[in-house]
């Protein structure tokens, strides 16, 4: 069972991101890399050079990528493997340096916005079949909330890494020595890992098994029927046209869909790092296009690192404006009929995450959450599910809406108090957890997995 439990750290990597994600960045606030700084690096940044990929066969070369393929072909990615094979464990060839610590640079100046919306994503990211059976194969996800806010914190120690170990140009650390490459590298190893595993699983059973959740874990576990089924109402009565009502596409199980596929990677980097893009306004992001272009970067940037194809790397687009469009269909095409569609094994997980949520951060309630991800993410009214709030609820929601969300666009001081107090609650949860492991960067990289990893 160790050898199972240990791959979970990296499926929520990019699933579970309640508040964790959002917390970690302001710990690069004001980081100068010692070839550069991120503010220099937005600065000077050229929108029309910095170009992500391109359509054109004859323009290909090693720093200019093939565009994800359209959007009518990308159900084929739940065909492929999800864990190709990475040349010296390294960033990808068309890496743009300046690019990426923009990205980095955005990160950490809106660390609470990106929080949120990745924390209200993760409901489309359990709502998803193979992300989610994965997760729940683990034996942690669904089961232990105590196992799964420790995993949340170390989540929360990855991104540290990824958005502060600011990248010089080109990187001269070694793989051995370089931060942001050991943090990744070491969740890739947990992803084949866990692949292996699964498919020995169905190996064993002579591939006459497709569920690889065991019904015992979830069939008989009571469930909030209460706050489910006000859930579902407010998004029947509401007025999201008959076609995004429909199951997603690809919505069925089968022996020869392998898991880790590249359609799953792509859709968890989707929901934690799109929303800034696609709505930024509803988390109070107030970002120029050079930024939000610089912060998808980094996406595509986690998604190589990962095993994620060029073809299937949702943010390698164009332009921003084929990136909105691309995401939006997703949204739409994905997520949305998704949520019409939500098996007992989605809702027993999220029940699941949120009582690990609540360990740190009481004000989590069910209700407040999936009031939270219809009203902000479908941006759809929920008047049935507002008809549960407590009054701790209601004035939590107030203060979101009211204040929070309203002052962090326009005021860099309120936005940096509320940075500083979140990086607070995170190394004070993290240290609990991982002691002084948790306190360097060195330490977040290489030793913050709910059990250890070697070196690889």
């Amino acid at each position: 069972m160790k050898k199972i439990v240990i791959v979970v750290i990296s499926v929520v990597a990019v699933l579970v991101i309640a508040a964790i994600i959002a917390t970690v960045v302001i710990l690069v606030r004001d980081k100068d890399d010692e070839n550069g700084q991120p503010e220099a690096a937005c600065a000077n940044l050229d929108l029309k050079s910095a170009q992500n990929c391109t359509n054109d066969p004859n323009l290909l070369t090693s720093k200019l990528p093939a565009c994800c393929v359209p959007y009518e072909d990308y159900y084929l990615a739940r065909f492929i493997d999800g864990n190709s094979p990475r040349v010296d464990n390294s960033f990808p060839p068309w890496m743009n340096h300046n690019l990426l610590k923009c990205g980095q640079k955005f990160a950490h100046n809106n660390w609470f916005s990106l929080g949120l919306a990745a924390a209200l994503g993760r409901a489309a990211n359990m709502n998803n079949l193979d992300i989610r059976d994965v997760a729940m194969f683990t034996g942690v996800m669904s089961t232990q909330a105590e196992g799964c806010e420790k995993i949340l914190a170390s989540f929360g120690a990855k991104l540290t890494v990824w958005f502060q170990d600011v990248q010089s140009n080109p990187p001269t650390k070694t793989p051995e020595n370089n931060d942001f490459l050991q943090s990744v590298n070491r969740i890739r190893w947990l992803h084949v890992k866990l692949a292996r595993d699964i498919e020995a699983k169905r190996r064993q059973s002579g591939y006459t098994i497709d569920e690889i959740v065991d019904p015992a874990t979830y069939e008989n576990t009571e469930i909030n029927d209460a706050v489910w089924n006000a859930f579902n109402d407010d998004l029947v009565n509401s007025d999201i046209p008959a076609e995004e009502r429909d199951p997603p596409p690809m919505d069925f199980i089968n022996s020869s869909i392998p898991y880790f596929n590249q359609h799953s990677i792509a859709l968890f980097q989707y929901n934690a790092f799109a929303y800034p893009v696609l709505i930024g306004k509803v988390f109070g992001v107030n970002a120029s296009d050079e930024e939000l272009w610089a912060f998808n970067h980094l996406n595509a940037v986690i998604g190589y690192t990962f095993g994620l194809d060029d073809k299937y790397n949702l943010a390698l687009q164009p332009d921003l404006e084929s990136l909105r469009t691309y995401y939006a269909k997703i949204f739409r095409g994905y997520i949305v009929p998704g949520f019409f569609h939500v098996h007992k094994k989605t809702k027993v997980t999220i029940e699941n995450i949120m009582k690990a949520t609540r360990v740190n951060t009481p004000a989590w309630t069910l209700q407040l959450y999936l009031y939270r991800v219809l009203t902000m993410l479908v941006e759809i009214p929920a008047p049935n599910l507002f008809s549960l709030f407590t009054e701790n609820d209601k004035f939590h929601d107030q203060n979101l809406n009211g204040n929070v969300l309203p002052n962090i666009a326009v005021n860099e001081t309120f936005r940096r108090i509320t940075n500083e107090n979140g990086i607070a609650d995170l190394l004070k949860t993290g240290e609990k957890y991982y002691g002084k492991n948790y306190t360097t960067q060195w330490g977040r990289a290489r030793f913050t997995f709910l059990t250890p990893v070697e070196n690889i």
